[in-house]
């Protein structure tokens, strides 16, 4: 019974620290979403469970929507990162339970191994055009961020 028990707690960890697939997002917000702001103009995030992550899965993002949409270039006018930590802290928790002539109380304790974990959302504001890329640190070429970071 304890070794199905571990396994279990074990399987429910790996789980939870397994790395979400890029997507759209999912019901905890992880992966990518966008917003259309005008023609050629969007708000691209992409919310990971570390820095590198978010940016990568921002720039693809960015790059398929430029693709997508007919371009060959995006530049990014506007960029911000946000940083979130969930779990980490310890709890004690009492409790107390009868049945028939039988009483018990019990007394539990949470420690975190990790430490919590860490949110990385990443915010890309673009602007999307034809033609060469033009000579500036903010653009990119869709179809190079495609074949580097992810599939054409």
């Amino acid at each position: 019974m304890k070794q199905i028990v571990s396994a279990l707690a074990l399987v429910m960890v790996a789980a939870c620290a397994g790395t979400p697939d890029y997507g759209p997002a999912n019901a905890r917000g992880f992966g990518y979403a966008e917003q259309q702001i005008e023609t050629g103009r969007y708000r691209v995030s992409y919310k990971a469970r570390n820095a590198v992550e978010a940016e990568d899965g921002a720039l693809r993002r960015a790059a398929e929507l430029t693709r997508m949409r007919g371009f060959d270039y995006f530049t990014v006018v506007s960029r911000d990162v946000s940083r979130e930590r969930s779990g980490g802290g310890s709890s004690i928790g009492i409790g107390g339970a009868t049945g028939g002539r039988r009483s018990g109380v019990g007394v539990g304790l949470s420690v975190p191994l990790g430490g919590g974990s860490e949110e990385v959302t990443t915010r890309l504001e673009i602007v999307m055009g034809k033609g060469s890329k033009p000579d500036d640190p903010r653009a990119y070429d869709a179809n190079a961020v495609l074949g580097n970071l992810g599939t054409l």
